[in-house]
């Protein structure tokens, strides 16, 4: 089933397992070694796993579009530039963000473990994916971390009375440890979506919320052709090719918050905000992220701590639903919910983002793409 006869389904369901092992492929062909194909195609739909599909497959297409204008590159291994006990800086050199920023947040581990709290910044990375990865990763290790990300060379979001693109949809993510490794994770953009959801509404999938976008006259919309223009089927979106931009989320309190984000993740890292009102070129793309960890060990009586939060959690979990079928959710749940589904059931995508990853397969030479027809469920 393929072409028109897989657009007719509003939905599909991949096998996690048949999409790791694709997108592994088609990485190797690129020359990445085993073990960076492999870690990214397994962030990749671990994204999709916890309902962030923004940042899953969907960028499969456009990680090989950023290969061939050499904004991002293979087998690059970050080096530590800056070395100062609890302060650490490392230089990605445009390496992909998914191991780049493995490196970083074990990094940040490491020295928060001998010092008690650490400061780390990561610098000229490429797309760090879904930045609730990162925040994961410390918790799992027992630490409390804030993650804060700008995106240089991309101008997607207006600001605040704003209409024209200013900055980055700059994600913040904050973890705090569970014993039962459920971790509480917020995981955000600072727009009021991420640009990976657009893509995902233009490709057909889950529409954009109200006042998502604003069009260059200033007139809000959830139509992705503001960001896009009018693309066929099989083009990768390009948000170049647009005149409109994402709203920050929160009006000017989120609008402020997406300003401070190119201040931490951009200025401060040295990776350089999103773009510079003297430019006579447009930036280079580049993720910077600026990360603290905290030893709670070291802070607070571990099981003080553990009480407190679990305690908090069920207050605040046990406030009457607005929602007569739903329930009251804290950082953190929905994704526990989503994965649990996801991984019995498969990764829910509209088909055209499928038969874009093997259309993509197949222009790399990868033979007989169609074995992986089955990968449907």
């Amino acid at each position: 089933m393929r072409g028109n006869q897989l657009s007719k389904k509003p939905e599909i369901r991949i096998k996690v397992k048949d999409a790791i092992e694709l997108i592994t492929e088609m990485f190797k062909t690129k020359e990445c070694s085993d073990y960076e194909a492999k870690t990214i195609a397994e962030r990749l739909c671990g994204a999709n796993l916890k309902g962030h599909d923004s940042h899953g497959i969907v960028r499969v297409p456009r990680y090989f579009e950023w290969m061939e204008r050499e904004w991002v590159f293979a087998n690059r291994k970050a080096e530590l530039v800056i070395d100062a006990g609890a302060l650490a800086c490392l230089d990605a050199k445009q390496g992909f963000g998914q191991v780049a920023g493995e490196y970083a947040v074990d990094e940040g581990i490491k020295r928060a473990k001998t010092h008690g709290v650490s400061v780390v910044g990561l610098r000229n990375s490429g797309h760090l994916g879904r930045i609730g990865d990162w925040a994961e990763r410390a918790a799992d290790a027992g630490f409390i971390s804030f993650h804060f990300v700008n995106v240089r060379g991309s101008l997607l979001v207006a600001p605040f009375g704003g209409t024209d693109r200013r900055g980055s949809t700059s994600p913040l993510a904050i973890g705090i440890p569970s014993k039962d490794k459920e971790h509480i994770i917020l995981d955000m953009a600072t727009s009021t979506v991420a640009e990976g959801k657009v893509m995902v509404a233009q490709k057909g999938g889950k529409p954009l919320p109200a006042g998502a976008l604003v069009d260059s006259s200033g007139n809000l919309s959830t139509n992705p052709e503001v960001m896009y223009g009018k693309i066929g089927e099989d083009e990768v979106p390009d948000s170049e090719n647009g005149t409109g931009a994402i709203t920050a989320f929160g009006l000017h309190k989120g609008s402020g918050i997406n300003f401070m984000m190119e201040m931490l993740g951009g200025a401060l890292t040295g990776s350089g905000v999103s773009a510079g009102i003297d430019d006579k070129e447009k930036r280079k793309f580049a993720n910077g992220m600026l990360s603290i960890y905290i030893s709670v060990e070291k802070m607070v009586d571990l099981d003080y701590f553990t009480k407190e939060v679990q305690s908090y959690a069920s207050f605040v979990r046990a406030s009457p639903p607005s929602d007569k079928n739903g329930k009251v959710l804290i950082p953190g749940d929905k994704e526990i919910i989503t994965n649990s589904d996801r991984m019995a059931n498969g990764l829910p995508v509209a088909p055209i983002v499928w038969e874009n990853i093997k259309q993509t397969a197949e222009k790399l030479n990868i033979h007989n793409v169609d074995r992986f027809q089955s990968a449907i469920i």
